[in-house]
């Protein structure tokens, strides 16, 4: 960001901003990968807003670690709201939650060289949440896929983009460098009320883009 007005000089302020469409936190379209794929004004606002189940993979997080669907479905079985978090994963139309947000917490590394080195979802994640209806996948890293960079030596493998691939490949939305995912998460107790989790991931709307970044935040709502 660098001035172009000041107040000393012309009365008023005014900055100009330069950034790539997947600076910090943003969402990836399907054209982010597919050239025939939408590109972000072609999205309906509400694919961006919704309910949200949070999948705590804390436990099974290690840097570089490869995190499968195994894992992940032992995640959303032993899910603290009691179970049925698996069976709650659907079509919006259904009734059901199409927003998955997996929780590493690897977010606690941003801004360190750590953080390039976190772990990733494995291409039999995606295939599982977009055949259950799952329609936006978020993470608290750099990407659901391995980032292997190139001055360290690092070789992309074959499969190095199997998530985006085959999440934006079904016209699922990915949104990256999520932060404090555990604020949406609490509660629990037996006879608490239940609580939904929602979530707003609305991007800039860059007319033709593959990207952009978000001002993602979210709430919870009692149950009626």
């Amino acid at each position: 960001m660098h001035s172009v007005c000041s107040i000393p000089i012309d009365g008023y302020t005014v900055n100009a901003v330069s950034l790539g469409t997947h600076t910090g936190t943003h969402v990836d379209a399907p054209f982010h990968f597919f050239a025939e794929g939408q590109k972000l004004h072609e999205l309906p606002l509400e694919r961006f807003v919704g309910r949200a189940l949070v999948v705590d993979v804390r436990h099974l997080v290690r840097a570089r670690g490869r995190i499968g669907w195994s894992d992940v479905r032992e995640s959303l079985d032993r899910d603290i709201t009691g179970g049925g978090a698996l069976a709650s994963l659907g079509p919006r139309l259904e009734g059901k939650i199409d927003i998955v947000l997996l929780w590493t917490g690897w977010d606690e590394w941003w801004s360190e060289r750590k953080y390039f080195d976190h772990p990733y979802f494995g291409r039999d994640v995606a295939e599982e949440l977009v055949r259950m209806g799952v329609r936006l996948v978020g993470v608290d890293t750099l990407s659901p896929d391995e980032t292997v960079l190139s001055q360290d030596g690092g070789e992309e493998k074959d499969d190095a983009f199997a998530m985006h691939e085959v999440l934006l490949g079904r016209g699922c939305l990915v949104c990256e460098n999520l932060v404090n995912l555990g604020a949406l998460v609490g509660g629990g107790d037996a006879g608490a009320e239940r609580e939904e989790v929602w979530v707003s991931l609305v991007p800039m709307k860059v007319h033709g883009a593959d990207g952009a970044p978000v001002r993602a935040y979210g709430w919870k709502e009692r149950c009626t």
